[in-house]
């Protein structure tokens, strides 16, 4: 968990030294996990994967975020099938998406911040 630790340090770092790198990074990491939560989203009618949708950028709490997630109609009745009712299985897609996309995100944040310590 050490390392860990460490890459949230240098992502704070990152968002507080080089803003625009950070927001950059974001949206490339809201990118990857889109991409991941649209293959693994179950597609039996193809409606939830077919409205995967990244928000807008925010910083209202002064770290930069973008949700990723579903959209419009879908986005109610995701959660059926990924975290199980009474009578199905619960799925764990989401949680699949985010185990999946993890290390590549991870990557994305290494690279800018080798580029930030040139």
């Amino acid at each position: 968990m050490k390392g860990m630790d460490a890459m949230l340090a240098n992502v704070t770092r990152l968002e507080v030294e080089a803003p625009k790198k950070a927001r950059k990074s974001i949206n490339k990491g809201a990118e990857i996990f889109a991409k991941h939560l649209k293959a693994d989203t179950p597609v039996d009618s193809g409606a939830l994967a077919s409205d995967v949708q990244t928000g807008p950028m925010k910083a209202s709490t002064g770290r930069f975020e973008k949700q990723v997630g579903y959209g419009g109609k879908s986005a109610w009745r995701a959660h059926f099938p990924d975290k199980g009712t009474k009578k199905q299985r619960a799925q764990n897609f989401s949680i699949r998406a985010q185990e999946e996309s993890r290390d590549e995100i991870l990557e994305v944040y290494a690279e800018e911040m080798r580029l930030l310590d040139d």
